[in-house]
């Protein structure tokens, strides 16, 4: 049965997200070295949204990303890759935020 994309939430860094539009993200990739566990990047996270976002001058800290509802749920320590702005003449400006997820 479909899930619906519907209440998700996204916070990071005591930064809770608002007006979300869009959400994605992928876990997997190789193990690295010796141990079977290690895996240096996990995947990637994508978010936009018109509302609030981490601002700028955070671009590459690193913090709790954590997402629930619209069977999107994931806690994963990740950095902050990228904060981009579009906005549209006598529209709204909408925010795209990309995080690296990290092995803990």
């Amino acid at each position: 049965m479909a899930i619906y994309s519907t209440s998700i939430g996204v916070s990071w860094g005591g930064v809770t997200f608002s007006e979300i539009t869009g959400l994605s993200w992928t876990y997997g990739g190789e193990n690295v070295g010796r141990s079977a566990n290690f895996r240096p990047q996990p995947g990637s996270v994508s978010v936009t949204a018109f509302g609030t976002v981490p601002n700028i001058g955070v671009v590459g800290n690193r913090g709790t990303l954590t997402i629930t509802g619209g069977g999107m749920n994931l806690t994963q320590t990740a950095a902050l890759a990228s904060v981009s702005a579009v906005a549209e003449l006598n529209g709204v400006t909408r925010y795209s935020v990309e995080f690296t997820l990290l092995d803990n």
